[in-house]
């Protein structure tokens, strides 16, 4: 019996079954129309002409197929004003094909279309009913879901990306973004690992030398924006300083650079505006000690004393830069010295 011929029984008054019987018959009509057709065994003769299996009927289809069905029985009995108790198991019926419309994912684009048109029926309200928001958003989630049956998702290729664009972010590529902005956003997440190993192996106990050295090996010069360039060592005239004065520059911007390294070390200061500045700060200082320590090297002062101060000042400078005429040259100083002080 066919769903339509149940429910003109249905309605006709002089049927002989009962109204439950009947009730009973529809939603049997629903349960085949809902259940997949079972293939036939195939031959021995044509399972020896298949090369390939059939493939799979989309599910989609018959999903739709039971929501069409349910939908417009429903709306038929509730024209003709049958009984609550049939209305009822119709509503019942057409509610679990709602769910299974939600939950139902297209394998071909055949599919696809028969769940768009069932979601555009559902929203037009045949029944005089305005769609709700709920409605609205189950369809969108549906056919978002299902929209790979119609263009399935190829593998991505994130060595290849288009021209002007590259793969972000590095670590595990999701998108392709210009190259500008991966650019910055791969400095950032370099810029703030270089910051955290730099401040895991800096305490202040760490000396200028060693601070140096970690910023060298973590590159925290080419990471960190640059401030403003300064003339602080314009500020003085090495030319025309005296030894003693060249002494007091180059001992006061040692410490001065020193305080500024420790400084930048801090908590308060990691990987922000006060300890990059703090870092340019202890650099500047550091370049203003180095241009007084190679004025004080290039000097011959004739006097002892000056001497004297000079061979302290420039030692370490020439010990550390490793070149060799320059530590021969120093030890003959040294040498010739320590012998004049004997002599005294």
């Amino acid at each position: 019996m066919s769903l339509r011929t149940s429910l003109k029984n249905l309605i006709r008054p002089d049927a002989a079954a009962s109204l439950r019987e009947r009730a009973s018959d529809l939603q049997a009509d629903l349960s085949r129309v809902a259940r997949p057709p079972v293939a036939e065994p195939a031959s021995p003769g044509s399972a020896a002409s298949e090369t390939h299996p059939a493939a799979e009927p989309d599910p989609a289809l018959a999903v739709v197929t039971v929501f069409r069905a349910s939908w417009n029985a429903l709306g038929e009995v509730l024209d003709a004003e049958v009984p609550d108790e049939l209305s009822a198991k119709l509503d019942e019926a057409q509610g679990a094909a709602y769910q299974g419309l939600k939950a139902v994912r297209p394998t071909t684009p055949e599919g696809y279309r028969a769940l768009a048109e069932a979601w555009a029926m559902a929203l037009k309200g045949e029944r005089g009913d305005e769609p709700g928001m709920t409605v609205s958003d189950h369809a969108a989630d549906s056919l978002i879901a299902g929209a790979g049956a119609c263009a399935p998702v190829q593998p991505v290729d994130w060595y290849d990306p288009p021209p002007g664009f590259m793969a972000a972010p590095a670590l595990e590529p999701s998108s392709f973004v210009p190259v500008a902005d991966g650019i910055a956003r791969d400095l950032a997440r370099l810029r703030g690992a270089a910051w955290a190993e730099f401040h895991r192996r800096v305490s202040p106990e760490t000396t200028v030398e060693d601070i140096r050295r970690i910023r060298r090996e973590l590159h925290l010069d080419a990471l960190s924006p640059s401030p403003p360039k300064s003339d602080i060592g314009d500020q003085v005239d090495f030319a025309s300083t005296d030894i003693n004065e060249l002494r007091a520059v180059h001992e006061r911007m040692r410490e001065l650079s020193s305080v500024a390294y420790a400084m930048s070390c801090m908590e308060c200061c990691s990987d922000n505006a006060a300890g990059r500045l703090l870092h340019w700060l202890a650099d500047e200082l550091t370049t203003v000690e180095g241009k007084a320590a190679a004025e004080m090297q290039s000097r011959r002062p004739a006097a002892f004393w000056d001497r004297k101060i000079r061979l302290g000042l420039v030692a370490e400078r020439i010990i550390e830069n490793g070149d060799d005429a320059e530590t021969a040259g120093f030890i003959q100083d040294l040498a010739a010295w320590a012998a004049e002080q004997a002599r005294r």
